[in-house]
């Protein structure tokens, strides 16, 4: 409660604050804004006005009948609307359209509307003087220029404030402001304007009577003009600065030219400029005989300009073709034609009669082709992937400038022209030039970048323990290329790389070869340190052919093309270690798997095969893909000496061993005669098979020799001949001696005793193989051989199954009970603190999907048990001794599981009430603490608790004591079997001292909770004391108002003690709520807080009141006019007992007034009457007061001591009265 009052005060205390903060906030001047008005028109004043604006709207090709609702609506908006200062109507895509502002996109011409101050309203009389209008085309230039020319001069000529030279220096001067701006904005637009002052329209007449001033500003003005005409006369050239300049561009020079001069002269012979050149003439203007020179000058130009039109036509037409060439192959065609014209032009035209004229016109036939080879190179698509089609490209366009350089060579040859070769092949070749750096751009694309629009390049791929390593320098070359190709693509446009004009591509192109260059060097190491981890010549083959493109590249070639000789001399080199080593071998001692002759042949056999494949390999290669080397033919000679010297050798290796077994072949069916079996000599008593090895090993050698293509030997062909049938009755005995003593290595002594009957059973039917059949009386494998092996198979595989079964059932029941031994009876898998009814669900739940479990494992185990003895039912009567051995050893194993089970249940539990000595256990249940009758109570209590965890105990107990044991189930005799689960549990140590563990934690716990009741019972007499008794200790003490304030303070520290003690208490493996103990004791504390307020309001009360009665009792008595001498003795001694009592009544003032105080202070709530009594105390007392002095005087005028004495006891109430004043104000709370 103190702290959300303590906030909502500083709430409040925020909100007053703000509050008073907006309150004293002023607003700034500069906010405030004036309203905008608001035009009052009525309907017929708004459409005046718009009328008006339609009327005053100037466009060209206006039609009234354009005018749409919208448009006016525009307008109506703007006249109401006063904050928009501007209107402006236009046509947008053939509509008439009005726009509050300046369009946003371009048009012809544009009518405007304009307020002379903001938010100004019209007026329908004045209107016209009012806004400001006018039309704008698109010459903005020449729309001012012809406001200034028509309406502004004329005013300044006509300015009568001015004297005359002042008016005439000033129109002079403007004059030639007009003059140079009308030049200029006729410069812009590419012709020639002379400017014609206005003020000779004005004159009119055909002679102009002028003073001296005039004449003056004419012939200024056409001082002007022959700078402007001069200037004009010597733009004889066509200047292309930055750009290729074309024949094209030369015939549109003239037809400009042309049409210059021609609006010139039209100019020159106009009414109001021939008027100026007579006013000139009559004056004797001293720059008149130079004009008419200009003149004469400009007449010839334009008759130049017209023969230059007509010979340069003839070259358009075939440079046109140029441009509509499919391919640089049709331009070559066409310049022998081009170039004939040219040679006519030159021998008929009068202005390019010369050689620097034709050498221009040359020089645009360069350009030309420049500019149609640079547009069909598609640059961008080259850099973008196709180097080929770039180089192609490239190859052309260099064809097509040498060709013409070669026809351009020739024709000057012929007609004796003087050229200047270095002006007309210049920019050829600058451009040869520049494509030759493209050129070298695609190769490395192809080279370095794998970027190839007709093959798909791999990324290079090496073998060994350092190809990842190698890769990676290849894969950062391409990417360092890519790297400077994405930059060239930046910058690599036709504007950089193929202008002629443009030397910044000489930076580039040099940057650019730093980092190929770099690159070449990288891939010539990345080349000798592949090939220095080559170890033969696959390997070479596999790592020319991952590098085949780097031979695209110039540089790299010739390293590529060392290491294709290297490769070739590897070969070579292969041979002749081949060959030493064979030689080496045959001298030293056999020590191959093979026989020695056979092994001899093999070697040589191989080492062909081998030495042929790489051969065959280089050959095809050689032909395909691989660039020929001079070492070549030498090494393909080599290898067909060595591919006889080894058939030779094989030779001779099958005659030896022909020799070596001829003599001895009458002996080799003898050794035929031998039983199939042998039993061994070691302890297990395995079987072998009993055939002579030589008799495969001959029949091995003459097989391998037959597959070289030798012939078998007579002797040896007898035994040869049954080799398949020798070969699978040795095949056959040998698996079956591999199939027995398999099974009887994967047995141990006890289970040999335990399979005895079943193997003695076996022994049996392999006996004949033993004693009675040999290897030289199978003839066919169909005989009785192959029932007898069939029958032993069937015996041994019926063995093997048994064996297996068993094993597997071994392993089963031992994985079983592995899993038993995992099996989780109980487990806390909740986060925190739970209610014991949560608790020993779960736990329910856990040990019902335990017990599930391992019953599933307990019947996964006797059934394989009994499989295992339905196998051994036959036997089981010759071996008891044994088979209970082996039963009750499966049988401990599963006590042992189940012990484990539990052990690691009860551990858990276990473990999560047992506390370590320097920290306390997690919680896992919930307790509630609370007061009832007068005791501390727990809900749930420690007897349930208790209860609930040796329950657990016992459950799992009998849970395990539900499974009989695996003697019982298999009905073994009652002296072999062993004693029940349970009792295996109880004797079991480990898991009774976890059990007693528990319990110790369960006693812990008891204690625990006694010292939390211990604690909570310091406050036991909150709730023992009684209403009687509480009232009793009250009337027992001093009653004052300090008794009440520290019975007060004291309940509320005590609640304050409480309120922060905290909600949950952490009492060994239990969380208890205290939540429901606090609200007890807080609402006990309450109750005795209100009775000790009410009796304090009741004590305070019952003070007042008495006082008051008092008063009010004795100002009756005291105020009665005794009516005989002893009345008046009464009176008089009365009065002088209440004089007497007036010290002591004003003593308790303090005490009651404190008292009041107090409650006050802790805003206990009084009636009206009292708080009024309160207030009127001062007052009702002075009149007590008066009321005794009134009485004095009625009894006794001259008594004066009696009067003083009232007197120094009204002054010292005053005083009293004063000093509780001041005090009970002071201590009044504040707002």
């Amino acid at each position: 409660m103190t702290s959300s009052s303590a906030v909502e005060d500083e709430r409040l205390t925020d909100s007053d604050l703000s509050d008073d903060e907006e309150r004293k906030e002023e607003v700034k001047p500069e906010e405030i804004r004036p309203d905008t008005p608001h035009p009052t028109y009525s309907d017929e004043e708004l459409n005046q006005l718009v009328e008006y604006i339609q009327r005053m709207t100037t466009l060209y090709s206006l039609n009234q009948r354009d005018w749409h609702e919208q448009s006016l609506d525009i307008i109506r908006r703007w006249l109401l609307e006063v904050n928009e200062p501007l209107l402006t109507i236009f046509y947008k895509r053939n509509k008439l359209t009005s726009y509050l502002g300046f369009p946003s996109e371009p048009v012809d011409d544009i009518s405007y509307f304009l307020r002379n101050e903001p938010n100004e309203i019209f007026s329908v009389d004045g209107f016209h003087d009012e806004i400001h209008f006018g039309t704008v085309h698109s010459d903005v230039d020449g729309c001012l220029m012809y406001l200034l020319e028509r309406f502004y001069a004329p005013i300044f000529r006509n300015y009568n404030d001015w004297n005359d030279s002042v008016r005439a220096r000033f129109c002079a001067s403007l004059d030639k402001l007009l003059a140079f701006l009308y030049a200029m904005n006729s410069k812009i637009g590419g012709i020639t304007i002379l400017y014609v002052p206005f003020v000779l329209h004005q004159i009119g007449g055909e002679h102009i009577v002028c003073d001296r001033p005039l004449f003056k500003n004419l012939e200024s003005i056409a001082v002007y003009w022959t700078t402007q005409i001069r200037t004009l006369l010597g733009d004889r050239t066509l200047v292309v600065p930055n750009d290729l300049a074309t024949v094209r561009d030369e015939f549109e020079f003239w037809e400009y030219r042309l049409e210059v001069l021609q609006g010139l002269n039209s100019q020159l012979v106009q009414f109001d400029v021939q008027r100026i050149f007579k006013v000139l003439r009559q004056w004797h203007s001293v720059h008149m005989p130079q004009i008419e020179q200009l003149v004469e000058a400009a007449k010839l130009e334009e008759a130049l300009a017209k023969s230059n039109i007509k010979y340069l036509n003839l070259l358009v037409a075939p440079c046109a073709k140029i441009d509509e060439a499919a391919t640089p192959t049709g331009v070559t065609q066409l310049l022998p034609h081009i170039i004939h014209l040219m040679h006519f032009i030159w021998l008929h035209s009068e202005h390019y009669s010369s050689c620097e004229r034709i050498t221009i016109l040359f020089r645009n036939l360069s350009n030309q082709i420049i500019k149609y080879c640079t547009e069909q190179i598609k640059l961008e698509e080259i850099l973008a992937g196709r180097p080929r089609f770039g180089i192609k490209m490239c190859n052309l366009s260099m064809e097509c400038c040498l060709a013409y350089m070669e026809h351009v060579t020739q024709q000057q040859a012929k007609a004796g022209w003087k050229l200047e070769e270095g002006i007309i092949f210049n920019h050829v070749n600058a451009f040869m030039e520049r494509l030759g750096d493209l050129m070298d751009i695609c190769e490395s694309m192809i080279v370095f970048g794998r970027l190839d629009e007709t093959e798909n390049i791999e990324r290079a791929q090496f073998s060994g323990t350092n190809g990842e390593q190698l890769e990676k320098i290849a894969s950062s070359v391409e990417q360092q290329f890519l790297q400077a190709l994405n930059q060239l693509r930046r910058c690599g446009s036709k504007d950089l790389m193929l202008n002629v004009h443009r030397g910044e591509w000489y930076e580039q192109v040099a940057s650019y070869r730093r980092n190929v260059q770099h690159m070449e060097e990288t891939q010539q190491r990345l080349i000798s340190n592949v090939f220095r981890r080559v170890c033969n010549v696959e390997e070479a083959l596999e790592t020319l052919n991952v590098m085949l493109y780097y031979s695209y590249h110039a540089t790299l070639r010739q390293c590529y093309l060392r290491k294709v000789s290297y490769v070739w001399q590897l070969f070579s080199e292969d041979m002749d270690a081949t060959t030493r080593q064979l030689l080496q071998e045959r001298g030293k001692q056999h020590e191959s798997w093979l026989p020695q002759h056979v092994s001899r042949a093999l070697a040589y056999r191989i080492n062909l095969e081998r030495l042929t494949g790489i051969y065959s390999r280089l050959v095809r290669s050689n032909n395909a893909w691989l660039p020929a080397v001079p070492q070549a033919p030498g090494v393909i000679a080599k290898f067909e000496l060595l591919r006889s010297d080894f058939e030779r050798e094989m030779q001779n290796s099958y005659e030896n061993w022909q020799q070596s077994y001829a003599k001895g072949g009458a002996n080799l069916c003898q050794k035929l005669d031998r039983h199939l079996l042998m039993r061994g000599k070691q302890p297990k008593a395995l079987l072998q098979c009993n055939m002579d090895p030589s008799i495969l090993d001959i029949n091995w050698q003459a097989e391998h020799f037959e597959r070289l293509s030798f012939a078998v030997p007579a002797p040896i062909r007898k035994i040869y001949d049954r080799y398949e049938v020798l070969r699978y009755a040795y095949n056959s005995v040998s698996q079956l001696c591999l199939e027995y003593n398999r099974i009887m290595n994967a047995l141990t002594d006890r289970e040999r005793k335990l399979l005895r009957p079943l193997i003695s059973s076996c022994d049996r039917q392999l006996a004949p193989g033993i004693y009675k059949l040999t290897f030289g009386a199978i003839v066919d494998p169909s005989d009785g051989y192959s029932q007898w092996l069939e029958d032993s198979m069937q015996h041994i595989d019926y063995l093997r199954q048994i064996v297996e079964i068993y094993k597997r059932a071994n392993r089963q029941v031992v994985r079983n009970c592995e899993k038993i031994c995992d099996t989780v009876m109980i487990r806390l898998s909740f986060s925190g603190a739970v209610d014991i009814s949560v608790l020993e669900q779960q736990l329910s739940s856990w040990l019902n999907r335990g017990n599930n479990s391992l019953r599933m494992h307990y019947n996964n185990i006797v059934e394989l048990m009994l499989a295992v003895s339905r196998e051994f039912e036959d036997v089981r009567d010759e071996l008891p001794r044994e088979w209970y051995q082996y039963v009750n050893v499966f049988d401990d194993m599963l006590a042992s599981a189940f012990l484990s089970c539990i052990r690691c249940s009860l551990e858990c539990l276990q473990s999560a009430l047992h506390c370590e000595e320097d920290m306390p256990p997690m919680p896992i249940l919930v307790m509630e603490s609370d007061i009832q009758d007068s005791q501390i109570v727990f809900t749930p209590d420690m007897q349930i608790i208790g209860r609930v965890l040796r329950g657990i105990i016992d459950r799992v107990n009998c849970l395990v004591d539900q499974f009989p044991r695996l003697g019982h189930k298999l009905k073994l005799p009652k002296d072999q079997r062993r004693s029940g689960f349970a009792r295996v549990f109880r004797e079991d140590v480990e898991c009774m001292e976890v059990v007693r563990s528990i319990e110790a934690e369960i006693a812990r716990q008891h204690e625990q909770i006694a010292d939390y009741v211990a604690h909570w019972r310091q406050y036991h007499a909150l709730w023992e004391m009684t209403d009687e008794a509480f009232t009793q200790q009250l009337l027992s003490s001093a009653k004052t108002a300090g008794v009440f304030e520290g019975g007060i303070e004291y309940y509320s520290s005590l609640a304050d003690d409480i309120s922060f003690v905290d909600a949950i208490a952490h009492v060994h493996f239990v969380l208890i709520n205290q939540n429901p103990i606090k609200s007890t004791l807080l609402d006990w504390i309450e109750k005795w807080q209100a009775l000790n307020i009410k009796f304090l309001l009741d004590h305070a009360s019952s003070l007042i009141q008495s006082l008051y009665r008092y008063m009010e009792r004795n100002e009756h008595k005291v105020m009665q006019v005794p009516r005989t001498l002893r009345e008046s003795a009464i009176a008089q001694q009365l009065f002088e007992r209440l004089i007497k009592a007036l010290p002591l009544k004003q003593t308790r003032f303090t005490p009651m007034l404190e008292l009041f105080v107090l409650l006050h202070k802790y805003r206990v709530t009084m009636s009206d009457q009292t708080h009024r009594q309160i207030i009127e105390l001062e007052a009702n007392w002075l009149h007590y007061l008066q009321t005794l002095g009134e009485a004095d005087e009625m009894l006794d005028n001259e008594q004066d001591d009696y009067k003083l004495v009232l007197a120094q006891q009204t002054d010292k109430f005053k005083l009293i009265v004063k000093e509780f004043h001041e005090d009970f104000f002071s201590k009044l709370p504040k707002k």
